[in-house]
Formats: structure tokens, C-alpha cells, sequence
């Protein structure tokens, strides 16, 4: 049986290899930059995108650039509070680092190798961030200047609310019964018609005339004679 070939000393290893040992490096890498993050910020909890070196400068009072003493590696960073979004370098000249929030107030612009940027409430300090790499630069300017477009938008209007009484009402509910009507249907029913009422006829008038006719028929009435004879004797024997 033939003998497989041994590796020469100094041979490179299989690509493979090496893929995965750049990919493990890399991913510790993160890593170890997102918990120097969160030792600056606790908020953040994932890196959005990153640059290996950015230099910050302040633009002075004499209309120049002056480099300050921060410079080190780059991070857009996510944040589980207001403002969801920061920009932060992490310095290697001193223990202050350079945090900025990206919000609504947050302007930019991409020039040459500098992102320029400034707040929309206070607008003469204007700072810059300077690459070294231009492919860094083009990349971290074109998230950034997505993320400050979505910052600018107006936040979206909240759902409409339930109605106070319907939500109370159901919360008070137990979910075997059936629910009671919110209002009586005798509400919505149309109004009963109003009972009539029979209107009596207007007595007739009565002149002198007509009145003594009446009387005379009532005196040649022998059956209301009689009768009126009768209840005058029934008082004259009660008296």
C-alpha cells in the first residue's frame, strides 16, 4: 500500500484552515470589542459597523482644522435606550473617549476623507473624523448617513386606543359569561307614540228660550213628575 505524502516543513496549511481560524479570531475580535463598548456605554448591546482607525478634529475659531487627542478604532453602536444609536471611538491616547449621539439633532456631511458633523442645537462646534482607509471611510459614511435619515423621521402616530369604557368593561368580565350590552337597547328603540286621550265634545249652548221648552216638556213629563214627587216626600219623612 502506498504511502501518503507528508506535508513539507514550511508548507502552507489548507485554505480552510485558515478561513476558520480568520473567522474564530474575527468573531472574538467583536467580541472583545463590544465588551470594551459596554464598559464605555452599558446601553449597547450590538456593533452596527466598525473602522480600524479614525482620527477626531475640532474645526477652531480660526477657521481650521485642529487634531485633538483622541484617535483609535470606530464603532456605530446599538443602544436598548434613547438614543438608540451612538457613535463612539475608543481612544488610545487617554481614557476619554469620544461618544456622540446620532438623533434627530445629529448632522452630517462626507467630505474627502472626513465625516463632518455637528448638532442641530449647537451648531458652532463642528467636529470631524478623519480615515485613513478610503474604503472605511465610504462605508462607515454611507450607514451613517442612513441612520441620521432615519433618525430625522417623525415618529410614527401610536395605534388608535381602545375605549376607555369598553376596556374596562371587558377587563371586569369573566370570560365565561357573556357580555352585558354596553348600553340598554331600549335606547336605540324608537319612542313610543303617545297614548290618546279622548277629547269630550263642547257642550252645547242653551238659550232662555230653549231652556224654558226643556223645562215645560220636563212639567208635562207625568213620569219625571212622579219621580220628583217621590224623592220630596222620601226628604220631608228624613228631615
Amino acid at each position: 500500500m502506498p504511502r501518503q505524502a507528508k506535508g513539507k516543513r514550511g508548507q502552507s496549511p489548507p485554505a480552510a484552515t485558515t478561513n476558520f481560524a480568520n473567522q474564530k479570531a474575527a468573531s472574538q475580535a467583536a467580541t472583545n470589542s463590544l465588551n470594551s463598548l459596554r464598559r464605555v456605554d452599558p446601553s449597547i448591546v450590538e456593533i452596527l459597523a466598525s473602522a480600524t482607525h479614525a482620527t477626531l478634529y475640532n474645526f477652531g475659531a480660526d477657521q481650521e482644522w485642529e487634531r485633538a487627542d483622541v484617535e483609535g478604532p470606530l464603532f456605530i453602536a446599538a443602544r436598548n435606550a434613547h438614543p438608540r444609536v451612538r457613535l463612539v471611538v475608543l481612544n488610545r491616547l487617554s481614557m476619554t473617549n469620544m461618544v456622540e449621539d446620532v438623533d434627530e439633532t445629529f448632522e452630517l456631511e462626507v467630505v474627502d476623507r472626513y465625516l463632518i458633523f455637528r448638532r442641530s442645537d449647537d451648531e458652532t462646534r463642528i467636529r470631524g473624523l478623519w480615515f485613513h482607509s478610503l474604503e472605511e471611510h465610504a462605508r462607515m459614511g454611507e450607514i451613517l448617513e442612513r441612520l441620521v435619515e432615519e433618525a430625522q423621521q417623525p415618529p410614527p402616530p401610536p395605534p388608535p386606543a381602545a375605549p376607555a369604557v369598553a376596556a374596562s368593561l371587558m377587563g371586569a368580565l369573566s370570560v365565561n359569561e357573556p357580555a352585558a350590552p354596553l348600553l340598554s337597547p331600549s335606547l336605540f328603540a324608537p319612542p313610543a307614540p303617545a297614548p290618546v286621550v279622548p277629547q269630550k265634545p263642547a257642550a252645547p249652548s242653551l238659550d232662555l228660550a230653549t231652556f224654558k221648552d226643556v223645562l215645560r216638556e220636563l212639567v208635562e213629563d207625568d213620569a219625571f213628575i212622579q219621580e220628583l214627587h217621590y224623592r220630596y216626600q222620601d226628604k220631608l219623612q228624613s228631615a
